[in-house]
């Protein structure tokens, strides 16, 4: 790949030690700030673990004079702005996504934030009890809780050894004075790093952080930390026994960290073992063998070590042993006989359209170079960590493997079902752990409300200009297909989308799930390039593929863009759904159904839809039910395609840096293209819903809590009044939602919509969050009584700042390329004007805080909402 000289990133350090990173980003609509602390979990003492954690949720609680426990999140909203926090072993960073008028309003508040935070004794009671509900959260995610236990297992000497969010008997008696004194240790300036990402000019942008950032004074210096990793020739195991039909398995490995340089050897590494379906691993385990379910790789970014983890979800508990055997086989081969010179050529490929996707993405960027920065020095990395001479890659993938992936340092770890004459006893666990954080966080109790903001009613905030949006070139072939064409020389990437009408809702009642069938055929083979050699030659482009019923979406690099057509054309007209790719697909996706209704927090929207729409459309799950798809058969399939894979009603979106005789091109590749109309559906009327309660039992630490009703479609008067109120009642940390949690630490997270897949049909109230057995009563009566109350108490100013929240969502409809296809996609569909956001922003500001109260006491009401809950009911 070719070298990148060009300077990207202006440095610059204040007098007392703070280090500001400006990276401009032309025509980006909003700045990622992100400030980043040189501390994380594993500067902390024994006894205290989960302390860097739960800081960064108390540096949201307010400070001495300055902010209110509210400010933040009333500020992040008035902004119209997003903000969050995150840490890791490693460092803690703070960030704020704001649009580009007003980004210099935050650059206070995270002044206030590094010297001044309270540490409020209640609010500490409160958050601690949030932060419990958490680490009860990730205890459900498997996939994540079996990655941890690896992490805890292979660092047995060093700090990553303890999980980030800590241990509850360490959380349950943290003293404010601790937590005080690790804050005034590490929160300094000359221990951060400020990364400013977006259209900003960098002199004016340090200017502005001097004249807010300067006042602070230098804290006392830290001495470097250092910690080591044993090198050993060992291997361990761990298996945990959880309540799931779908095993989930893992090796992992331990490699130079962050701070070596080495990132794009490990993603290599990735590419060329198991992501994408042209990877080795892939074809072998997933397509040929037929052994696992799917197999991926993913690194864990550590600053002193890394991990790199092969993620596999086997078919059967008894073959995790041949799958590590042939996963070993694989890695020693290479190290025997290299890559070929496809593989390279695929990962390098892959490598260019990731770096030009990060380019698009604001915060995406501002994440890179500061983990950049702390992890080496040199916030450039992100931009040339790619560079390297092929054969010297070729050379050093080969060393890496043979030195860090060998079979006497591969550490494995398993999620199997538990055994049955144990599912008592595990839940007796379960049962006393609730007990024991009941009575230890008994007394923990918060009697004051949550504070008003203060600095916000002082913060004056530039409205959004309007300005003209992307609109597309148009056009339409002869047999009928429609074209949308819009240049961007923004990056040099081209998305290309297919929309096709018969998206799963036109499957037929007897045979749910045939369009998800369909649409992962396409992908296996065509007359042009049958079988593996489709996919092999796809991603050899470095193109990123995916399909759904209704939808084909690539992304490619420009100068492939006719490649890229070239095969969807051959996807749409010339698949050949063999018999044996098409038993393996149905094979998979019966496992993927199993393994869907495995995980309560994902399935919960799917049982609400069911019970809302009965024998509707909206009713059918993408993927269908094992009954289903093993009624459907190969002929069945490539009749369903055949008829419903038509030009007729087909929109093709392309937005990038193109050249000018696209649509020749396009012309020339698609009128083969042929097919008869597909009429639109006609839905059955919706049903009244009974607003009942329904039980779900699962064995989890948490119980997912859902509360579903008959919502409005997409283009209904009453859709933009239902969505404000979406801004003030659950969106951002400043909702009447967060609030409660905020209050009274009953959940970790909640979340939900009153407008939930509104389409031309109508969509749902649907409201979500995970919460304790303990707790569950509490939670439930809370929540049903804020839907009947809560809108009568919203402010005027609550109003005015919901409105312009929406308005500013409009520019990052157009901020990548992948947004606008899907924008222009969504306007040509639903027969809008291309002009229709530009326009629409007058008439959100138009509406009437009485008129979106009338609307919202139509649709939210706690006698009309049904309830699920899903865990040990």
């Amino acid at each position: 790949m070719s070298k990148n000289t060009s300077k990207r990133v202006f440095k610059y350090t204040l007098d007392n030690g703070l280090t500001v990173l400006v990276c401009p980003k032309e025509f980006a609509p909003k700045v990622s700030l992100q400030l980043w602390y040189n501390v994380g979990s594993k500067h902390e003492a024994t006894g205290e673990k989960g302390m860097a954690h739960f800081i960064e949720h108390m540096i949201f609680k307010g400070t001495k004079d300055l902010l209110s426990e509210s400010d933040i999140n009333l500020i992040t909203q008035k902004l119209s702005a997003y903000a969050n926090a995150f840490t890791s072993y490693d460092y803690t960073a703070y960030l704020f996504d704001v649009p580009v008028a007003n980004w210099n309003k935050v650059l206070p508040v995270f002044v206030d934030c590094m010297s001044n935070c309270s540490f409020d004794v209640e609010h500490m009671n409160s958050e601690v009890k949030a932060v419990i509900q958490e680490l009860k959260m990730y205890r459900d995610d498997f996939d994540s809780t079996l990655a941890e236990n690896l992490v805890t297992t292979m660092f047995d000497e060093h700090p990553y050894h303890h999980p980030i969010i800590g241990y509850k008997q360490d959380l349950w008696t943290l003293k404010r004075a601790t937590l005080i004194d690790f804050y005034k240790k590490y929160y300094i300036p000359q221990n951060a790093t400020l990364v400013l990402v977006g259209d900003i000019d960098p002199e004016s942008a340090y200017n502005e952080v001097k004249k807010t950032f300067g006042s602070i004074q230098r804290g006392a210096d830290i001495q470097p930390s250092h910690f080591y990793f044993n090198e050993e020739v060992r291997a361990k195991s761990i298996t945990l026994y959880k309540s799931v039909e779908q095993p989930i398995c893992m090796l992992a490995f331990a490699i130079p960290g962050a701070k070596e340089k080495q990132d794009f050897i490990f993603d290599v590494i990735g590419y060329v073992l198991a992501n994408g379906k042209a990877s080795r691993l892939q074809r072998i385990l997933v397509d040929e063998k037929e052994l696992v379910l799917s197999i991926s790789a993913m690194t864990y970014d550590l600053f002193d070590r890394q991990v790199f983890f092969l993620d596999f979800k086997p078919k059967n508990d008894a073959d995790i042993e041949k799958i590590k055997e042939i996963i070993l086989e694989q890695i020693n081969d290479i190290v025997r006989h290299g890559l070929t010179t496809v593989e390279l050529r695929r990962a390098l490929k892959i490598a260019q359209v990731d770096y030009q996707q990060m380019l698009e993405d604001t915060q995406r960027q501002a994440y890179a170079i500061g983990k950049s920065f702390l992890a080496t020095g040199d916030p450039e990395y992100p931009f040339v960590y790619c560079d390297y001479d092929t054969d010297q890659l070729h050379k050093e993938v080969v060393q890496t493997l043979k030195k860090y992936f060998r079979r006497t340092v591969c550490y494995q770890g398993s999620v199997v079902n538990i055994p049955e004459s144990d599912i008592l006893y595990l839940e007796q666990l379960q049962k006393e752990s609730d007990e024991i954080d009941t009575q230890i966080l008994f007394g923990k109790e918060r009697t004051s409300d949550v504070a008003c903001g203060k600095y916000v009613y002082d913060m004056h905030v530039n409205l959004l200009e309007k300005k003209p949006f992307a609109k597309p070139q148009e056009g339409k072939l002869d047999n009928g297909l429609q074209l949308l064409l819009h240049h961007s020389s923004t990056v040099d990437t081209v998305e290309i989308m297919l929309d096709y009408r018969a998206t799963h809702l036109y499957d037929p009642k007897d045979k749910k799930g045939i369009g998800y069938l369909v649409s992962k055929m396409m992908l296996e083979g065509t007359k042009k390039h049958p079988g593996r050699s489709f996919i092999d030659l796809v991603e050899s482009y470095g193109i990123s593929l995916t399909t759904r019923p209704g939808q084909i979406a690539m992304t490619v690099l420009k100068e492939d863009v006719k490649f890229g057509l070239d095969f969807i054309r051959g996807m749409v007209e010339e698949a050949l759904f063999e018999e044996h790719h098409f038993d393996r697909i149905k094979k998979i996706t019966k496992l993927k159904i199993k393994e869907f209704w495995d995980t309560p927090n994902s399935f919960a929207l799917q049982v609400a839809a069911e019970q809302i729409y009965k024998d509707h459309p909206y009713a059918h799950f993408i993927m269908g039910n094992e009954k289903s798809i093993s009624s459907i058969d190969r002929s069945a399939c490539f009749e369903y395609y055949n008829n419903i894979l038509t030009p007729h009603g087909s929109i093709l979106s392309i937005v990038g840096n193109f050249d000018d005789n696209l649509y020749s091109l396009v012309k020339d590749i698609f009128s083969s293209w042929q097919g008869g109309e597909i009429k639109e559906l006609s839905y059955p009327a919706i049903s009244m819903i009974n607003p009942e309660s329904i039980e779900i039992k699962k064995n989890r630490d948490q119980v997912v809590l859902a509360f579903a009703g008959l919502s409005v479609s997409r283009l209904d008067p009453m859709y933009d009044h239902l969505w404000l109120y979406d801004q003030i009642l659950s969106h951002g940390m400043s909702s009447r939602l967060f609030e409660l949690r905020e209050k009274s630490g009953l959940f970790y997270t909640i979340g939900g919509s009153l407008i939930q897949g509104a389409g031309k049909e109508p969509g749902m109230v649907f409201f979500k969050t995970i919460v304790s057995n303990d707790r569950l009563a509490e939670a439930q009566q809370a929540i049903m009584s804020l839907f009947d109350s809560a809108i009568d108490g919203v402010t005027d100013e609550e109003f005015a700042q919901a409105q312009e929240v929406i308005v500013n969502t409009y520019p990052a409809l157009y901020e990548s390329n992948e947004n606008i296809a899907s924008t222009l996609l969504f306007l040509e569909k639903y027969e809008l004007p291309f002009d229709y956001f530009e326009q629409h922003i007058d008439k959100i500001r138009a509406i009437k805080k009485e008129e979106m109260q009338r609307s919202v006491k139509k649709i939210l009401l706690s006698t009309k909402l049904i309830t699920i809950k899903i865990g040990r009911v």
